[in-house]
């Protein structure tokens, strides 16, 4: 067992997965642990500064909840104080380079609610070609997308946001170059009827090359959110029962030769702890189906346009007539999204 918490667990190269970093512990004791894989039958957690009375284990200034590797080699850490990014080249002694600083960590008013429990996970698209000092845009891959999570929130119009950051800088010299840029919680993403006194943070969420973001919001759903423009994170389509829990939703990748590829189908899994598996098809731009534009600063309505784009294609584990009777309303309804 590992000296500091294990709630999740990430391998540095997930097709090569001979280390892996710990979720670390909390603010009062930020530490985490770095577990050397290279031989599976004699599992170790790695120590640089060896101590005599045990493991000294490793300390991040944000401390833990989830680490995220990118195609760049790089590692963001999320959790109580925001987000800290890594040079992990070097599995066994990792670099900070940068962090959310006190925005990150909900101690500068103006960006009051943008961690008001824990940053709890991130993705940075097109990792490798990040460019220093470029405008925030996803091609530039100087944008991190981040969960805010804060289940001790039951009311919904407080309750966790999604977040887009600006990734300024990864050369070390500068501690904190990640700044916020743009946030929605679940009650600016739609007027669908949201329940009383339950959780409705943003939580496990799953990019798709082009700029889409499927995510689960706890009770308020599936969301399919656009951030195309990382300024202005806008609704795409979205998937509301009233009595469910998503914890996550995916993309289903493509597949060559029965391997997974980065590539992404039009399909989105949605794990939902009351329902179970819901399969939804989505309207993705490009397909030529009545896929949203992208955003424009002159459509000052967009924000209230809710796609028609997230239809269920199948329940699993329910009755397959009502999957059909359900999609059949979903038709009808052309402007909400079940």
């Amino acid at each position: 067992p590992g000296s500091t918490s294990t709630h999740t667990v990430a391998c540095v190269d997930e097709r090569n997965c001979t280390y892996a970093y710990s979720a670390g512990n909390n603010e009062s004791d930020p530490h985490f642990s770095i577990f050397d894989l290279r031989r599976l039958d004699r599992p170790r957690e790695v120590d640089r500064r060896p101590r005599k009375e045990g493991l000294q284990s490793f300390v991040s200034p944000t401390a833990g909840h989830k680490w995220n590797f990118d195609a760049a080699g790089i590692g963001t850490h999320t959790g109580w104080g925001g987000a800290s990014m890594w040079n992990v080249d070097k599995p066994t002694k990792p670099r900070l380079l940068t962090t959310t600083g006190a925005a990150g960590r909900g101690e500068n008013p103006k960006f009051k609610g943008w961690n008001d429990f824990i940053l709890h996970n991130a993705f940075r698209p097109n990792a490798e070609a990040f460019k220093a000092r470029s405008k925030p845009s996803l091609d530039n891959g100087n944008i991190l997308l981040v969960t805010e999570e804060d289940y001790e929130q039951t009311d919904c119009t407080q309750a966790g946001s999604f977040q887009t950051w600006w990734v300024k800088r990864l050369d070390g010299k500068k501690k904190n170059a990640i700044k916020p840029l743009d946030k929605v919680e679940i009650s600016d993403l739609g007027t669908f009827p949201l329940p009383v006194g339950a959780f409705c943070s943003s939580h496990w969420f799953d990019y798709r090359p082009g700029g889409l973001v499927a995510t689960g919001f706890y009770g308020g759903g599936t969301q399919i959110l656009d951030v195309r423009d990382p300024r202005d994170i806008r609704t795409y389509a979205h998937s509301v029962w009233g009595l469910s829990e998503v914890w996550d939703a995916m993309w289903v990748p493509v597949y060559k030769n029965r391997r997974a590829t980065s590539a992404r189908t039009n399909v989105v899994y949605s794990i939902d702890l009351v329902r179970g598996l819901d399969v939804y098809a989505v309207d993705v731009p490009g397909d030529g189906r009545g896929a949203l534009p992208p955003p424009s600063a002159s459509d000052p309505t967009v924000r209230e346009r809710i796609s028609a784009s997230a239809v269920p294609t199948g329940l699993v584990g329910g009755a397959f007539l009502l999957a059909l009777a359900l999609a059949a309303l979903r038709r009808r309804r052309v402007h909400h999204a079940v």
